[in-house]
């Protein structure tokens, strides 16, 4: 499928309510100019161009963004659904019931999270970022169950917040320990968080993406010409230049 046949498509669609495989994630983000991935050829061949530089300060050689993934209803919509058949599949496998609540951790997943409450027939939540930091907004009673949504999954420090904070400011929520994600993009398959013990990335896709020190990072120290990091969301004109830095001239 092209880019205008992706944004066409219907959540209705069988091809859409099929789960779908990561090639076709893969597909669909790089059609929808939200995924990319350093081209090792085209450095072979001289055009060595940029490589992401993390929020954490590590480099990256593949670099998602949910803003742009996500902005189309549609779209959301069926990754919504995706979500929701793997949590479907959870919750019958061990006998769970629905959720109380649903919530999406901000900012990227706060419209999937709403969208993937209504479906599996939850109520949804919301929480915000506020200078920086996750809060709960939805005050919850005691014993309600909840289950966190996320867009992509590298080493889980946006979940592990989001649960910190629900623990902290509502202790007796019950927390789901699957973690329903687009793309899990670390290899990351359980993290302890206290109080609640593991919790496990439930994600459509499973694709490992490099990260490295900048020190180590082979983009950083490639010769005979190095490659620039750059943070890919920084602004709309870094992503168009990293997406555009190993094409041809």
């Amino acid at each position: 499928m092209d880019r205008d046949e992706i944004l066409a498509l219907e959540p209705s669609d069988q091809r859409a309510r099929k789960q779908l495989t990561p090639e076709e994630i893969i597909h669909i983000a790089k059609k929808l100019n939200a995924f990319w991935q350093y081209d090792y050829e085209a450095a072979k061949q001289g055009r060595v161009g940029l490589h992401a530089e993390l929020k954490s300060g590590l480099c990256s050689d593949g670099f998602f963004i949910s803003r742009i993934l996500l902005e189309q209803d549609n779209i959301c919509e069926i990754f919504a659904n995706q979500l929701a058949i793997k949590a479907r599949t959870a919750l019958c496998l061990t006998h769970t019931p629905i959720p109380d609540y649903a919530v999406g951790i901000p900012t990227g997943a706060t419209r999937l999270g709403e969208k993937f409450a209504r479906i599996i027939g939850a109520k949804p939540a919301e929480m915000q970022k506020v200078d920086g930091k996750i809060k709960l907004i939805t005050k919850l009673q005691p014993g309600e169950t909840m289950i966190l949504v996320e867009d992509f999954i590298t080493r889980g420090t946006g979940f592990a917040e989001a649960i910190q904070e629900i623990e902290h400011c509502q202790p007796e929520t019950k927390i789901y320990e699957w973690i329903p994600a687009i793309i899990n993009r670390g290899g990351l398959t359980e993290k302890h968080i206290c109080p609640i013990g593991m919790v496990y990335p439930l994600a459509i896709a499973n694709i490992r993406i490099n990260d490295w020190l900048p020190e180590i990072c082979p983009l950083c120290n490639m010769e005979p010409q190095k490659s620039p990091r750059i943070k890919p969301k920084a602004t709309n004109e870094n992503w168009r230049e990293i997406t555009t830095s190993q094409l041809p001239k």
